[in-house]
């Protein structure tokens, strides 16, 4: 029975005893089978003590029903990255009385903590987390996932893949609908350099975007899957370029500059990869050109920038030196790791050889590791490996090949 607890609701909420507001009216006992659900009652009654409170039944209840909705929409908003319904959507629910009802505050403080993390507001998102966190034993199966879902971004972004694989796989897919979890635990599974089961559920996610017309997340996921094929071994080039197209198309059919940037920049990386510096640099200026600078991507999009103007010879030693000392300050104004990679240029820049591989060994890797970032970490062993042979440190470089041949696994190996 909604409209007593919504009674109960309004009687907390002035102060009243249930002996004070049933005076006159009903006995306390009544009432309180009245507030909890648990009796049938007359319209009359109802009538009554909602005039006391100076509340309409009837409006109270439509107001009800519609919160319940409006949540759902807001999830929804999200889950569709409508970025100006999800705002809007939020400016409402602030100004919604009701909304402090038991009935709402699980789900409207677990959609607020989703809500701070689409925004990149990660400190209030932690916040809210630990508060439910205390509270889950009480939760519903489909609560205690969705917190697990929430818990899992939060995880992703702030760099702790492997704890957001561990966080997201303990979902219980019977209890827990929304299979957009997919996709995080795609690129979590990327992060770590498992590109094959990051491929797996890039597809499942994929098949749930599609199956719900969420033309911004396809895009998303259709990126990654690029990726995914690129990743062990260079793809089919033109197919690789025809695929990218089609999606920077898709963008500008659905005006999304921000998706837009990130292909530019993943194709350009391909370009790169394959030594074609020149059009790999084109493309990451206009990466740079649709991203705002206090965006976490313009720094990423930058750093591409730098790198591949330093290994085609495009630009002067004095212009990108300028230009990492700008990436490095920006990133640490953000408190953002990539201000590693711009202190990486700059001893490249400045040919400070020592300092490069020192860096790498003591700052670089120990971060990398630490987070579980598998690519960067293979990338930079190797890297440390290369440089301790060809010094003649040959403890060092074992020590790395030794770190490197435990994590491969061969095909026959099955403990």
């Amino acid at each position: 029975m909604i409209i007593g607890k919504i009674i109960k609701f309004y009687r907390e909420k002035a102060g009243l005893t249930q002996g004070q507001l049933g005076e006159g009216i009903c006995s306390v006992t009544h009432l309180s089978k009245i507030e909890r659900g648990i009796t049938e009652y007359s319209g009359e009654i109802t009538y009554l003590l909602a005039k006391k409170l100076c509340i309409n039944p009837e409006d109270e209840l439509n107001r009800y029903h519609e919160l319940s909705k409006r949540l759902n929409e807001w999830h929804e908003s999200m889950i569709m990255q409508r970025i100006q319904e999800s705002e809007t959507i939020k400016h409402e629910l602030q100004d919604e009385i009701l909304i402090q009802m038991p009935d709402f505050q699980k789900l409207y403080s677990l959609l607020s903590a989703r809500y701070h993390l689409s925004v990149g507001d990660l400190e209030s998102a932690s916040k809210i987390i630990e508060n439910l966190q205390k509270t889950s034993v009480a939760f519903s199966p489909h609560d205690a996932n969705m917190l697990k879902h929430i818990q899992g971004i939060y995880y992703f972004l702030t760099g702790q893949y492997r704890d957001c694989i561990s966080c997201l796989t303990s979902i219980d897919q019977d209890q827990y609908s929304y299979e957009e979890y997919y996709y995080h635990l795609a690129i979590a599974y990327h992060s770590i350099h498992s590109n094959i089961t990051a491929y797996y559920y890039g597809k499942k996610a994929l098949q749930y975007f599609q199956r719900t017309l969420n033309i911004l997340r396809i895009i998303d996921t259709e990126m990654l899957l690029i990726v995914q094929l690129n990743s062990k071994e260079l793809h089919d080039f033109n197919e690789t370029k025809e695929k990218y197209e089609q999606l920077i198309k898709l963008c500008d059919a659905c005006n999304s500059g921000d998706r837009k940037s990130k292909l530019y920049h993943n194709l350009a990386f391909e370009y790169f990869r394959r030594k074609k510096y020149r059009d790999a640099a084109s493309l990451y200026k206009e990466a740079l050109k649709l991203t705002d600078e206090n965006a976490p991507h313009y720094l990423t999009a930058l750093d591409g920038y730098i790198h591949t103007c330093y290994k085609g010879n495009l630009q002067s030693r004095e212009i990108l030196i300028e230009t990492a000392e700008k990436g490095m300050k920006q990133a640490k104004a953000a408190n953002a790791y990539t201000w590693i990679f711009f202190q990486l240029h700059l001893h490249l820049l400045k040919d400070e050889e020592q300092k490069y591989y020192q860096f790498i060994a003591e700052t670089v890797l120990p971060y990398f590791k630490k987070v579980g970032y598998g690519i960067l970490i293979d990338h930079y062993e190797k890297k440390l490996f290369h440089y301790y042979s060809a010094k003649g440190e040959v403890q060092k470089a074992l020590g790395l090949a030794s770190s490197f041949i435990k994590k491969q696994k061969s095909y026959y190996d099955h403990d």
